[in-house]
């Protein structure tokens, strides 16, 4: 009976501090291996990416977005940003054409994000 009342003690340790425990050794093993063989790259070694942003009537807040977009650290000449503006009544697509780091796709009918973003993507 004795046992059997250690090996319950044992498997209640090991769910509310054990488990813990064994997971917190893990992570430590896994970031001293990973320090060893992860080197980060060089900017000029990252991959060129695109931003695709879908804006509708977003003027109001459009200079916040851009100016949080232009100041991402990632190296200029491999970053792209395509700002959608689909059927905007306000004076999105204006805002949009300050920055010209920024390519603008506008269409004055409305057909939806998705559509928006479908567009800008054929163009990346």
């Amino acid at each position: 009976m004795t046992t059997v009342f250690w090996i319950a003690v044992g498997i209640v340790f090991y769910t509310f501090l054990g488990y813990g425990i064994v997971l917190f050794f893990l992570q430590k093993i896994k970031s001293v291996i990973s320090k060893a063989t992860d080197q980060p790259q060089a900017p000029a070694e990252w991959p060129p990416i695109t931003l695709i942003v879908a804006a509708y009537n977003e003027a109001y807040i459009l200079e916040e977005k851009i100016a949080n977009t232009l100041s991402l650290d990632y190296p200029e000449d491999k970053f792209h940003c395509i700002f959608v503006t689909d059927g905007s009544t306000d004076n999105s697509p204006a805002i949009i054409q300050q920055y010209p780091r920024i390519q603008l796709m506008h269409e004055a009918e409305r057909r939806g994000k998705i559509a928006a973003v479908d567009r800008a993507i054929e163009q990346a």
